[in-house]
């Protein structure tokens, strides 16, 4: 690697790429035709400058510089696309942010041609440019501790984030407590990014925390449940719960005198308000009130005989 990066620096100075660049750039030209434009001749005079000296030691430099300077065209492309994300960007901001993107790689040992689609992906979902590596940071610690790829983390963590907003829940309360949810449950982080869509637009409607989610998750999951089948289970649970004219709105609102939104208002949680339930009407009865099984097999998971694990999980949440 020393020895690639030293001949693509040799490379670029016998072009005198800078002032090659510079002139390319008045003449409107796309970044990657103007590196194989200012590079071309000079590359190959260093390459085989580089590769006669180092024959004694018998390394073949030209592919492996070629190889390295094909990389760095790659990675300037893929940077490009992010830069279309930013309109307005100044051409320092890009240096900067092309620095950045190389330091993260060097400190997280990640190659760039994997943070660079993670950090566009950021910046779709809404992460302020000036945070943005903060943020990348917390998913490459994510991804490390939930065994998946830094674009996976991120797709997740931000769905979280955007889902109850940054005010409410950071990046690095949420992925610590999908990681809890992993630890606990039988799931991972792969498998809760692309099913907590599912469920975490409806819960933070409603005001019900993150905490309480991802616990229900990793109850239900670790009663064998799919991640993807305990999301959809959990969301039933809270619009039937929640929902005006349910046969479950009407029994909460006999016992309690008020609806779900109200009582999660005042710091009561879903699983205790249908614990409150269970307790009250009897087993065949509080079968007998969901409309449907999804709704239903989530509340047998994480009440009765279920709740001490449902609440021992809450806890480590909320710990995590």
């Amino acid at each position: 690697m020393e020895i690639e990066k030293l001949f693509v620096s040799l490379a670029l100075s016998a072009a005198k790429y800078s002032e090659g660049l510079q002139d390319a750039q008045r003449e409107g030209a796309s970044w990657s035709e103007r590196m194989r434009a200012s590079i071309g001749g000079g590359l190959q005079t260093a390459v085989k400058m580089g590769a006669t000296a180092l024959l004694g030691l018998g390394v073949t430099i030209g592919g492996v510089a070629v190889a390295g300077v094909n990389q760095f065209i790659g990675f300037q492309n893929q940077m490009n696309e992010v830069f279309t994300l930013l309109p307005g960007i100044t051409e320092d901001a890009m240096d900067d942010m092309r620095g950045d993107v190389l330091q993260f790689s060097k400190d997280f040992a990640v190659l760039p041609n994997e943070v660079v689609p993670a950090l566009y992906q950021s910046l779709s979902a809404g992460v302020p440019p000036d945070n943005v590596f903060a943020f990348l940071e917390v998913a490459q610690k994510a991804a490390v501790g939930g065994v998946t790829e830094l674009e996976t983390a991120v797709d997740g963590i931000s769905s979280v984030v955007n889902a109850y907003g940054a005010e409410v829940l950071d990046a690095a309360t949420a992925s610590d407590v999908m990681f809890t949810a992993v630890r606990l449950g039988k799931t991972d982080f792969g498998q809760l990014s692309a099913s907590l869509f599912n469920v975490i637009p409806t819960a933070a409607s409603l005001g019900i925390q993150f905490e309480e989610v991802a616990a229900g998750l990793a109850t239900l999951t670790a009663q064998g449940t799919p991640t993807s089948v305990a999301t959809t289970q959990l969301r039933q649970l809270f619009v039937e719960a929640s929902k005006s004219g349910t046969n479950l709105d009407k029994t909460i609102r006999e016992l309690t005198g008020q609806g779900l939104t109200g009582l999660i208002a005042e710091g009561r949680t879903v699983t205790d308000v249908l614990q409150e339930v269970r307790d009250s009407v009897g087993e065949e009865e509080f079968r007998n009130m969901f409309g449907s099984v999804e709704a239903l097999n989530a509340a047998l998971g994480t009440t009765g005989p279920n709740v001490e694990a449902m609440t021992a999980n809450m806890d480590a949440m909320n710990d995590s």
